[in-house]
């Protein structure tokens, strides 16, 4: 069986009815390419696929890893037969290996406060800068999903129109700061640096679309830590503050609620250790 006929069918499909980012495909081939090398026969069964999977924990692949492949495999198994193209799918019972949960890097609410005030905006790229990093902290944006942002995404209503995974629009407000900051971005800077026919709302030195390496720069540079910790640590202030776990949810463009249940426990290992601080018999 052409197996690797039918994956550039996938790919494609992927690509054009799915709007797959080129990352996400790429990820997608690495992934089932190396699965349909190591096929003996002439087609998939259950044998193969825990065979596969024992060889790559041999070869030293995290579990995490490990069930990205796994998903990719039960997504291209549910495409051939969605086309008629096998009869079964054997990768639906194969279950995702257990990986220890790690609560992910927040910083204190009065730390990054104090980071990102210190932030210097006298040249223009520091304007930029600054913008870019109140806008993470106050929306808990992807980095992939700023870098996509346009001019006419941000308006004078004080909220921003994001495209998230799977081209999923969401609106999600600004506070004052992260307003005041991208407001002066685009009056003061943006047009000394932008090329004129450019329509993205941040954009690099050469006056082009910034990409996302050049986000995870910034932030590394003025933050000390990457953009995720910034967006765990927006997720995690607001659920501390009160907010409501589908709020957050909203914000953050997770379809899975389970997603966001993780700063839950964020924010009661930081309860405790408040509360340990503060009681007089802790």
């Amino acid at each position: 069986m052409e197996y690797k006929v039918f994956l550039e069918d996938y790919l494609s499909y992927l690509k054009n009815i799915k709007e797959f980012s080129n990352n996400t495909l790429i990820s997608y081939r690495t992934d089932l390419e190396g699965f349909i090398d190591h096929i003996k026969t002439n087609k998939i069964c259950n044998k193969t696929i825990k065979s596969y999977i024992k060889k790559l924990s041999l070869d030293g692949y995290s579990n995490s890893t490990i069930n990205r492949k796994i998903s990719s495999l039960k997504s291209f198994e549910k495409w051939l037969y969605e086309m008629n193209k096998v009869e079964t799918i054997h990768s639906k019972n194969i279950k995702y290996l257990k990986i220890p949960q790690t609560l992910p890097e927040v910083l204190s609410s009065s730390y990054l406060n104090k980071l990102i005030d210190g932030i210097e905006a006298s040249t223009d790229e520091e304007i930029r800068d600054k913008a870019i990093i109140e806008l993470l902290y106050s929306s808990g944006l992807r980095v992939s999903e700023l870098v996509k942002l346009n001019l006419n995404d941000f308006n004078n209503e004080k909220y921003i129109k994001v495209s998230g995974k799977g081209r999923k629009e969401r609106v999600v407000p600004l506070n004052q700061s992260a307003f005041k900051s991208i407001d002066f971005w685009i009056k003061d800077s943006r047009n000394k640096i932008a090329k004129s026919s450019e329509s993205a709302l941040f954009v690099g030195n050469k006056g082009s679309r910034i990409d996302v390496r050049v986000v995870r720069r910034i932030v590394l540079k003025k933050l000390g830590t990457y953009p995720h910790a910034v967006r765990h640590s927006f997720a995690t202030h607001l659920l501390e503050g009160g907010a409501d776990i589908r709020v957050v949810q909203e914000l953050l463009g997770h379809e899975d609620p389970n997603t966001t249940q993780l700063y839950t426990h964020i924010s009661v290992k930081e309860l405790k250790k408040k509360y340990k601080t503060s009681h007089p018999r802790a």
